[in-house]
């Protein structure tokens, strides 16, 4: 006799659930009993038995089950969802497609992914790296300069300086592999903003 299987086998995304639920929900230091007694609260019921086959991916969470949850934890359900950094994509994502970075744009409503709209995203990270930049560069001259009103030392801003050339430069690869055409040229001089 055939053994048959009803509907789907869980996927990453449920891992996904799973693993953020518990984070969050140790975050804030609930036990499950107290999770349970909380969502009850709500007008659903779950114990703390199921609350636990939750987390420990051995039971599925309907979109209402996510909900309540998202709201008892005080997160949101797309939090719940998000893949954790170098987590495989969700279920149904193409695995190597896309960067963890965009699939947490994704979840969290951010980015479609789309190749016009991961290009608008990473767009909109170059810019503001750039605008990182200027203001740093800024405070060090403010610093060199002698001025009042600067309150870490100098190390810091060059820190924070070096960490945004970083992310212009990841956010400027990124972006032209999606989109050639997405950024003039930079030119020498740099001083146009295309860094």
């Amino acid at each position: 006799m055939d053994s048959r299987q009803r509907g789907n086998p869980s996927g990453n995304t449920n891992a996904h659930v799973s693993a953020n639920l518990r984070a969050a929900r140790q975050a804030i230091g609930m036990d499950l009993r107290t999770f349970a007694d909380r969502i009850k609260d709500t007008g659903r019921a779950m114990s703390p038995s199921a609350l636990s086959k939750i987390e420990n991916g051995d039971r599925r969470v309907d979109v209402d089950d996510l909900t309540v949850l998202a709201f008892i934890l005080g997160t949101t359900p797309a939090a719940l969802l998000t893949p954790p950094e170098d987590a495989p994509p969700p279920t149904g994502v193409p695995e190597g497609q896309y960067s963890s970075e965009e699939l947490r744009a994704w979840a969290r409503g951010q980015a479609k992914l789309t190749t016009e709209d991961l290009a608008r995203y990473w767009k909109d990270e170059y810019f503001n790296a750039v605008s990182s930049i200027r203001y740093y560069e800024n405070l060090i001259m403010q610093y060199a300069d002698g001025r009042e009103g600067n309150t870490m030392h100098r190390a810091t801003y060059e820190q924070r300086l070096a960490a945004a050339a970083a992310r212009r430069d990841e956010a400027r690869l990124r972006l032209l592999a999606l989109d050639p055409d997405a950024l003039p040229a930079p030119r020498d001089d740099a001083a146009d903003g295309w860094t």
